[in-house]
């Protein structure tokens, strides 16, 4: 049993929900994890229960407190899948299972409310993924449903009472769901009376990096935490990784390779721009500027489990070995991975996955190794493109998630963006984001700075530098790529009609 200070992270992802508790350097000390389903009623809908986001977190928490010394604990971080919701009753159960950041239903609503007005307010250009337009679709579909519910809870809220009793959320949390002027960090009242909302079934909004509460008796008793643990506001999984990244400056970008792959920048000034979504960063007071790729390492997932037919540990590595013996280019091979709609930067819910350059030669690792290059040519795509917006080049690229254990896609990566990508063994970056929020909410030995803290905490990132042996076979199918979407967009519109 440890008895220096720690502090743990909860990361409720689409796919599970971790806890993980730090030491004052960022090491792991102790991981609690359990897996999460998602549910599919209809083609593009995605949902799942939020009772069982609550069972999986204190058995996450349990497991934590069953390896360290519970009273070591000195804060809580919270970092979770951005967008997603659930409507509650006024005893706090769900009244319908929550819709998840996937969901694609509300590309109606979308059409119908999308507006200049709503980009320049959220930092969003009209898209399926905020809460505001899939609450505009519970408006029309299911008016009982709001009718009823006594609060809206994105996950980070829904996390926040469960575990303090508070009705509160951060702000750097709300932000998704395109109900907050992230200009001001309020609540945009205009946005309100559109997605059928009253203001009174919305938590209030704190600054990241603030204290909302101390445990309750009754989470304490299921989660094995003691009594008045503060559990501090946190932020969504892409800025949390930014932040677990210490990517706190200009000329530094983060990627997470994860469910969706997002890219990132930090911004002193609020801006918006098609490239990227503009969010309240995990440093109060700033802000971030990010690409999303909705079908990221889920492109992978899908072609292992629906193409290859194995999802086993066994058959993806054997996958990467053959992958990696396909010559860079995939021989002439291309793939558009908009498996789960465009966002940035052209935003069309009616994109759609292809292949393109397929012969009678190309076999399964031709395509794997062409779905791991056209995410990277897309990441090069709209990095260059936030560059341009900001007039800042990212001299570096720091990478995390799950998809950052490939050694083949790292070097791709680097080699597609010539110039320098950083990779770390810490796997749990998004994690370590929510808890360098914690650590420096309590101060944990006296630093009580967020950007001193993440500095103190990322550690051990190592560089792989760019080969310029593939360079011209990647800037010639990179310039091919580019024109992939504009090509096809006319018949995706065809095949949405």
């Amino acid at each position: 049993m440890s008895q220096e200070p720690l502090v743990v992270a909860v990361d409720l992802s689409t796919t599970a929900c971790k806890a993980i508790a730090f030491d004052a350097h960022g090491g792991v000390v102790a991981e609690g994890r359990v897996s999460l389903e998602t549910s599919s009623p209809e083609p593009g809908w995605r949902e799942q229960s939020s009772d069982v986001w609550w069972e999986a977190t204190c058995s996450a928490l349990r497991a934590v407190a069953s390896e360290v010394d519970p009273t070591a604990v000195r804060a809580i971080g919270i970092t979770h899948q951005r967008e997603s919701f659930v409507c509650l009753d006024e005893a706090g159960d769900p009244l319908r299972p929550a819709i998840l950041w996937n969901d694609d239903r509300a590309t109606p609503q979308v059409r119908a409310l999308g507006s200049e007005r709503i980009h320049e307010l959220t930092g969003r250009p009209p898209s399926a993924a905020p809460t505001f337009y899939k609450l505009a679709w519970l408006r029309e579909h299911e008016p009982e449903t709001l009718e009823r519910a006594a609060r809206i809870a994105e996950v980070h809220a829904f996390l926040a009472e469960r575990l303090t009793g508070q009705w509160a959320t951060s702000w750097a949390s709300a932000d998704p769901t395109g109900l907050v002027d992230v200009r001001t960090f309020r609540y945009a009242d205009e946005l309100l009376e559109p997605a059928g909302v009253r203001r009174e079934q919305l938590p209030a909004l704190v600054a990241p990096g603030s204290i909302i509460g101390g445990i309750t008796e009754g989470a304490a008793a299921q989660t094995g935490l003691p009594v008045g643990t503060p559990v501090v506001a946190g932020s969504g999984d892409g800025q949390s990784a930014g932040l677990g990244a210490a990517v706190c400056r200009s000329g530094l970008a983060y990627l997470n390779l994860g469910t969706a792959v997002t890219i990132g920048v930090h911004a002193d000034r609020y801006m918006t721009g098609l490239a990227y979504r503009s969010m309240a960063s995990p440093i109060a007071g700033r802000w971030t500027l990010e690409a999303a790729l909705a079908s990221g390492v889920h492109s992978l997932d899908w072609f292992r489990e629906h193409i290859l037919g194995d999802s086993s540990g066994a058959a993806l590595a054997r996958l990467e070995a053959e992958a990696a013996e396909v010559p860079a280019g995939a021989d002439g091979l291309l793939f558009l991975p908009y498996l789960i709609r465009a966002e940035t930067p052209h935003w069309d819910p009616d994109a759609k996955g292809a292949w393109v350059g397929l012969r009678e030669h190309h076999e399964l690792p031709h395509l794997y190794r062409a779905v791991l290059e056209g995410i990277a040519y897309e990441q090069r795509l709209v990095l260059s493109m936030i560059e341009a917006e900001t007039g800042v080049r990212a001299e570096r690229v720091r990478l995390m998630g799950g998809g950052a254990n490939s050694a083949l896609w790292v070097r791709m990566i680097a080699d597609v963006f010539e110039r320098p990508v950083e990779v770390t063994d810490h796997t749990e970056t998004t994690a370590l984001g929510a808890a360098v929020l914690a650590a420096a909410a309590v101060g944990i030995d006296a630093i009580w700075d967020v950007v001193a803290t993440a500095q103190r905490m990322s550690q051990g990132w190592r560089t792989i530098e760019p080969s310029t042996r593939h360079r011209d076979v990647y800037r010639r199918r990179y310039d091919a790529y580019r024109e992939l979407y504009p090509a096809l967009a006319g018949v995706f519109a065809r095949l949405a009609d």
